[in-house]
């Protein structure tokens, strides 16, 4: 998977250890929310929130990327969003209001999105197979969520609620220190080509991406939450978070490596359906196995993030230009999955259970299941053109 130029397999392990801290931010919060809700007396719109905030900051970053590679190489940047979410997490030792716990999140959201917009890049300069390192990279961002899902609760129950929210900066030094230990070449960026046309996909890629991220905020934001009000504890609510993450885990690992070709869209359905299958459980019947409609719902929604890491790489003439477009993508892919967790808590609100925010998903994922046809490689080629 390794290139020469590379050096050692211990490249590839900083890759995955960097994944592990993109969502525990995310995930150690939400399973704790009965604790949060009653020790800072949080508003409900705060509590809608606090899942919102950081992905829609993600997407801020991704499209603030150009501008901050102009003054920053990729591998600073890394370096610099690790600081800034050590940062975020070590904040929430001083909560003590809904403002305080809105500010980490905020914070960390700018750190995730800033390694979310490079990383690709540097995998694509750095790896040979592109595909299978960054289902590797995605699997490790799903897992390291599912690992504070189920150990957030058990930290706070054995310890403290503000060390099991703070305990993830820990993670974040050991990642930044790895990352610190390679020597790592320039990797090329985006710039500024006035002679080079100009990319149609993003936005529609960008919308596509959005909607798939949108599912699983949503999921991390309120699916313990929904259990909980069905008589389960913290504990079980954010061991079902943490089975649905290990369902991310091996879909961001095994769809990518089963591909082949250049037409992306079988694996693409294969993962909505899966999608399609867990969250119409959810909405149908929670409570009859809901250990299978997580794992189901986890596996699509982990299989498809790295197919769309993908796909906008596909068929782009230089590093450069397939850096622009995944940054695009994710910028307003990121922006729109952060609007989606926000709506479900709006809904729940206002109807007191999540069947609309269940349900409006399931819709959304039957879209996406005919927008996949747009995804064909004669079709994606065209939409690289001159406006």
């Amino acid at each position: 998977m390794l290139k020469k130029t590379s050096g050692s397999l211990l490249l590839l392990l900083s890759v995955v250890i960097i994944g592990l801290n993109l969502r525990p931010l995310l995930t150690s919060a939400t399973p704790l929310l009965p604790i949060l809700k009653a020790q800072l007396r949080l508003a409900p719109l705060i509590v809608s929130l606090l899942t919102a905030l950081p992905v829609f900051m993600m997407g801020v970053m991704a499209l603030l990327a150009k501008p901050l590679l102009r003054a920053f190489s990729p591998t600073q940047l890394v370096s610099g969003g690790l600081l800034v979410l050590m940062g975020s997490c070590l904040w929430r030792w001083h909560l003590d209001s809904g403002a305080t716990l809105l500010f980490s999140a905020l914070l960390g959201g700018a750190g995730i999105g800033i390694i979310q917009a490079v990383m690709p890049a540097i995998i694509r300069q750095r790896f040979l197979r592109v595909a299978a390192v960054t289902g590797l990279w995605s699997g490790a961002i799903m897992g390291g969520g599912g690992v504070a899902a189920a150990v957030s609760p058990w930290l706070a129950q054995q310890l403290d609620w503000r060390l099991a929210l703070t305990a993830w900066a820990m993670l974040a030094a050991f990642a930044r220190m790895a990352w610190s230990l390679h020597r790592h070449p320039q990797v090329a960026t985006t710039t500024d080509d006035v002679t080079a046309p100009r990319d149609r996909a993003p936005w529609l890629l960008g919308f596509y991406f959005g909607a798939i991220n949108g599912g699983y905020a949503s999921a991390i934001a309120w699916l313990p939450d929904s259990y909980q009000q069905l008589g389960w504890s913290a504990q079980q609510g954010g061991s079902l978070l943490a089975l649905l993450t290990v369902g991310q885990v091996v879909g961001a690992i095994v769809l990518p490596l089963l591909a082949r070709g250049i037409d992306r869209r079988p694996l693409l359905w294969l993962a909505l359906a899966l999608q399609l299958f867990g969250f119409s459980g959810l909405l149908l019947a929670p409570l009859v196995q809901p250990w299978i409609w997580a794992l189901s719902a986890g596996i699509g929604l982990g299989g498809a993030f790295p197919l769309c890491l993908v796909l906008a790489l596909d068929q782009q003439p230089s590093p450069e230009r397939g850096a622009r477009r995944v940054a695009l993508m994710q910028g307003f892919g990121f922006i729109l999955a952060g609007i989606m967790p926000f709506a479900t808590g709006l809904m729940h609100t206002f109807s007191g259970s999540y069947t609309l925010g269940w349900g409006w998903h399931v819709l959304l994922i039957v879209a996406l299941i005919l927008m996949t046809t747009r995804f064909a490689p004669a079709t994606e080629a065209r939409q690289v053109a001159v406006a």
